[in-house]
């Protein structure tokens, strides 16, 4: 495990990804309009979860950059959360262009995601070219906001540990650890054994996986790294076909998480590490 203080080592984080760029209503049962996202983060959050990683859409359930969807997500839930950790998408799956990319900057959220390379998936790619990943890097420090760095394989990690090095990427670090996707690496013992040597020190690394290596992924996060990555962003499925709701992984994250004799830390917890802002 990678945090440092004694007192919250046996504190997990749980990092909620309600839903993502590929949920739809005829494939999962991803919240997917501004309300619906609004109540899966507060109802997960009631249950306990650390952070809230956003996508947005449109009122046509669309794929969005637009902060003005973002900016009505965030306060829905920081209505009634309001030291929930925020993480907005920078994806660039849809939206290539570094300024549509970076809009949503202006809302001040605790972390911004940050994928360290290119990457395919079976039906399109997410773009993130050397020079995109240095400006993402850029305007997050400008307005404060931490990456959150998502990692596929040990090759994005050499990538983090470079830009560590180079005084590029600055502590505190966080990097989800993202599993099972065709082009990358799987939850298999000799990956997730390779993987290992390559996170940086004294960082957060959060295991999560993809279809039905995020149960494997997420037993991993718990066992061996600092927490989790769940969410219907991910995975549609609880088990086989039966298709989930994001309550229902969230939930048995906590059970499995009690049966290893762990917590789920809170945001304010993960605030005193210097993780997000600094809010009174």
């Amino acid at each position: 495990m990678n945090l440092m203080i004694d007192s919250i080592v046996m504190k997990k984080i749980i990092n909620f990804c309600p839903t993502g760029t590929q949920t739809t209503k005829s494939n999962s049962l991803a919240p997917i309009q501004v309300n619906e996202i609004i109540d899966d983060v507060l109802k997960c959050a009631e249950v306990g979860i650390t952070i809230a990683h956003l996508h947005a859409r449109d009122v046509e359930g669309k794929n969005t950059y637009k902060k003005e969807y973002f900016q009505k997500i965030i306060e829905g839930i920081k209505k009634y959360q309001p030291d929930l950790l925020i993480s907005a998408s920078l994806s660039g799956r849809y939206f290539q262009e570094k300024s549509l990319r970076t809009e949503v900057l202006s809302l001040n959220p605790d972390f911004g995601s940050l994928t360290m390379s290119s990457l395919n998936f079976l039906t399109s790619a997410s773009i993130n070219d050397p020079e995109t990943i240095l400006w993402l890097i850029k305007e997050m420090d400008a307005h404060g906001v931490i990456p959150e760095i998502e990692c596929f394989d040990a090759g994005m990690l050499n990538y983090v540990n470079y830009l560590v090095a180079s005084g590029t990427l600055k502590k505190p670090l966080y990097i989800n650890v993202i599993l099972g996707n065709m082009f990358n690496a799987d939850a298999d013992p000799s990956s997730i054994s390779n993987i290992q040597k390559h996170i940086p020190v004294d960082c957060i690394c959060c295991y999560g996986g993809i279809g039905k290596q995020q149960l494997k992924a997420n037993v991993i996060g718990l066992l061996e790294a600092d927490g989790v990555r769940v969410g219907l962003e991910d995975n549609f499925y609880y088990q086989e076909k039966t298709k989930a709701t994001n309550i229902d992984l969230v939930k048995r994250i906590h059970r499995i998480a009690t049966e290893l004799n762990f917590e789920i830390m809170d945001s304010k917890t993960l605030r005193t590490l210097g993780y997000g802002n600094q809010i009174s």
